[in-house]
């Protein structure tokens, strides 16, 4: 999947979803068993309240969890890929 790096991505309006301690839960319109987001995954969730694009997400993560910016990376394009699938985020 290619990214555009002016793409800015947000969570659907239409996706129920709710807060656990540490993780977000998710039911995306169409998909039958809901997601478990933890951890970092948690994170990006609560970030895409607002749109943002990757590198926007990437540098508020890696500062908050001190780790390199392109492990980070590597690891939010996968979750976006995935949520994008499951119709959970979109991109503009």
């Amino acid at each position: 999947m290619s990214f555009d790096s002016a793409a800015l991505w947000r969570r659907r309006d239409d996706v129920l979803w709710r807060r656990s301690l540490d993780s977000v839960i998710l039911l995306p319109v169409g998909v039958e068993e809901p997601m478990t987001l933890p951890g970092t995954g948690a994170s990006v969730w609560d970030l895409l309240e607002e749109p943002a694009s990757l590198a926007e997400l990437v540098a508020i993560l890696a500062d908050a969890y001190e780790e390199a910016p392109a492990v980070i990376e590597h690891d939010v394009r996968a979750l976006l890929a995935e949520l994008e699938s499951l119709g959970a985020v979109t991109r503009s």
